[in-house]
């Protein structure tokens, strides 16, 4: 997934701590590197891969992948971080 962010929206998720992803989770968990099976919510900003899940591109990923138009679909826990 490529993203430019040209309004700001999502630089608040993509550097926020609590949505960085731990290694073990991202293996086991989100199964990077798996295909069809990798998680849709990996995002990668400068502190590593975080999740976005339960953020503003989390509807533009779910179209994409309900349009074919994404390799990863896979929707594989419920979110680092809860819905506000």
């Amino acid at each position: 997934m490529q993203l430019i962010d040209h309004q700001n929206q999502l630089n608040e998720t993509m550097m926020d701590p609590d949505r960085k992803i731990p290694k073990d989770h991202l293996d086991n968990i989100c199964l990077l590197h798996s295909g069809a099976q990798t998680c849709r919510y990996i995002g990668l900003s400068v502190n590593g891969f975080v999740c976005v899940k339960h953020s503003p591109v989390q509807a533009t990923l779910d179209e994409k992948v309900e349009d074919g138009k994404l390799k990863a679909c896979g929707d594989n826990c419920g979110g680092l971080c809860p819905p506000k």
